[in-house]
């Protein structure tokens, strides 16, 4: 297998990890592994161009027809093992790395799966607060591996531009507005982009064609964007109230994203005024993290210190710019989000 391939395999192994659906199907992190066993080349490689979507129920079959006993022998090994490391990390309070400890296993560590404490002395690499590239160096040493940290930071970042985690959440049992200014900020930080239309799906080839052609304007979806939006292919994306709706509509229970739920309606920039009932002129906003700020056809997120994140355009995704100077008309307090204090430990 070609190093291209292979590298293109990793990827794909990438995004199945990133996928709650795929993930809760059949045997979790050990997917990846199994799609590139039994599927040809030519369909892998469709999948990580974005131009194939991923049948699970037809792969949970090819899975059963094309697998040996001792193939799924080791996967189930594979999958064990995973389990037992992240419990050992839950007990440490680590579970933050929870996805580190995934990627490395998976690409570098699977084959000393049965080697004596392999999972003891592979928990021990992880401390707290430690930075990705001294978990690395740590691996190494255990291990007397040479994983590149380019090229793990690099897996990293193709899985944070998919993932969506509410580790840290002040209540993920309700709608709130500390809870929206976290989930805007890891939207920026894993540079989340912009497609007209976009709730947080990820960016695909057929979803941008599909968007183009229902919002078929230049300054829309269509037209020039169409093509400024494969900048996004992979990561997902967002318009400016979509932003808002993805917080929204997410169901952490069940990992996804549904029009309409959890009592938010499917709005636009304009038409949320149906349902705002407190708001105000820009010049009288209060340093409230949470509330939106808008002008005609665009809206934001107010993150506190002066700073809002938007969904700006498709030629720049979802951004992090100042309040001031940026043409913000008014605020508002977002419908079915409930406003609550900040608490001193909580900020972030």
């Amino acid at each position: 297998m070609s190093a291209t391939v292979g590298a293109a395999l990793k990827k794909i192994l990438v995004a199945l990890l990133s996928d709650p659906k795929v993930i809760k199907t059949i045997f979790g992190i050990v997917i990846g592994i199994i799609i590139i066993v039994v599927m040809p080349i030519v369909a892998v490689v469709s999948i990580f161009n974005g131009s194939m979507e991923i049948d699970t129920a037809k792969l949970t079959q090819s899975i059963q027809e094309n697998i040996s006993a001792e193939q799924m022998e080791n996967f189930q090994l594979i999958n064990d093992t995973m389990t037992k490391v992240e419990k050992e990390l839950a007990k440490k309070k680590l579970s933050d790395y929870n996805t580190q400890a995934e990627v490395i296993y998976l690409f570098s560590l699977s084959d000393k799966s049965k080697e004596k404490d392999f999972v003891k002395n592979f928990v021990s690499c992880f401390k707290k607060n430690q930075s990705d590239e001294n978990l690395i160096k740590a691996v190494n040493s255990k291990f007397g591996i040479d994983i590149k940290y380019e090229e793990f930071k690099n897996v990293m970042q193709t899985i944070n531009s998919t993932k969506i985690s509410t580790s840290g959440y002040t209540d993920k049992t309700t709608k709130n507005n500390l809870d929206l200014v976290k989930w805007c900020k890891n939207a920026e930080q894993n540079g989340w982009g912009y497609v007209y239309g976009g709730y947080g799906q990820i960016c695909t080839e057929s979803y941008l064609n599909q968007q183009a052609s229902l919002y078929p304007a230049d300054n829309e979806a269509g037209g020039p964007m169409r093509e400024i939006g494969e900048q996004w292919l992979g990561k997902r994306v967002v318009d400016c109230i979509g932003l808002i709706k993805s917080y929204a509509w997410y169901n952490p229970d069940r990992g996804d994203i549904v029009v309409g739920s959890n009592g938010f309606a499917d709005c636009g920039a304009n038409s949320i005024w149906s349902y705002v009932t407190e708001s105000g002129d820009i010049s009288t906003m209060p340093d409230t993290a949470g509330l939106a700020v808008w002008m005609d056809g665009h809206i934001g997120v107010y993150i506190g210190n002066g700073e809002v994140i938007e969904a700006q355009g498709t030629a720049y995704g979802v951004v992090k710019t100042r309040l001031e100077g940026r043409g913000w008309t008014k605020w508002l307090k977002i419908p079915n989000i409930k406003y609550v204090e900040e608490k001193k430990n909580e900020k972030s």
